[in-house]
């Protein structure tokens, strides 16, 4: 496929400082990007993606939630670079991991930001030097870690993220409910996980199903 001019890339910038906002408009203005709308809430940011189609949103972490996030994208197919704190190598893992294809500090140089935002509309990732040992120490844990479960609780885990009840699962895997309970709690008890809120969380964020 090939790749848009800058002058052709379309970008929405979400943070809720609209001072902050209009200085990295103008940086990519200045560069040749298009920036084609901006949002100050969740609700913005999410009717600017689905109105504006961009080809990157700039977003700040803390604007959506981690479930609007892995919705938008799942089913939006956006690029999307997160922003956040120096501190947050947390944050930046557990952006990638919703979905993001780049996170960038909110501190960075107009230049690194340009480069950002070409590289992840370019198709790649980006993440800051000063957090890419982090990020390849984690990639590296859990490539040694299996998730801790049989076929059996991993086939209920699937179904239970994907909206179906204990009666729903034990028809369709032609098991008894009380079985499916069972499994049900071996998995919270495996994973660490309380509710199925967090089971479903858990299973999107391994690519296990889809948002």
């Amino acid at each position: 496929m090939k790749q848009k001019q800058e002058s052709q890339l379309c970008v929405v910038i979400a943070d809720d400082y609209i001072f902050y906002r209009h200085g990295l408009k103008h940086c990519l203005e200045s560069a040749g990007f298009s920036v084609v709308g901006e949002a100050g809430t969740p609700e913005e940011a999410l009717a600017r993606v689905k109105d504006l189609k961009p080809d990157v949103l700039l977003l700040d972490y803390d604007l959506l939630s981690e479930e609007a996030l892995q919705a938008l994208c799942m089913n939006e197919g956006i690029r999307i670079l997160m922003m956040g704190a120096p501190e947050d190598e947390e944050t930046m893992l557990r952006a990638i991991e919703d979905g993001a294809s780049g996170f960038i500090l909110k501190t960075a140089e107009p230049e690194d930001f340009l480069k950002a935002v070409r590289m992840v509309a370019g198709g790649g990732c980006f993440a800051p030097r000063e957090m890419m040992g982090h990020l390849f120490d984690e990639v590296r844990r859990s490539r040694k870690t299996s998730i801790p479960v049989g076929q059996r609780e991993m086939e209920v885990l699937k179904l239970l993220a994907s909206g179906l009840h204990n009666a729903q699962i034990a028809e369709r895997l032609f098991i008894s409910e009380q079985t499916v309970k069972c499994h049900i709690t071996n998995l919270f008890r495996k994973l660490g996980l309380t509710d199925r809120v967090q089971a479903t969380r858990y299973a999107i964020r391994h690519r296990l199903v889809r948002a």
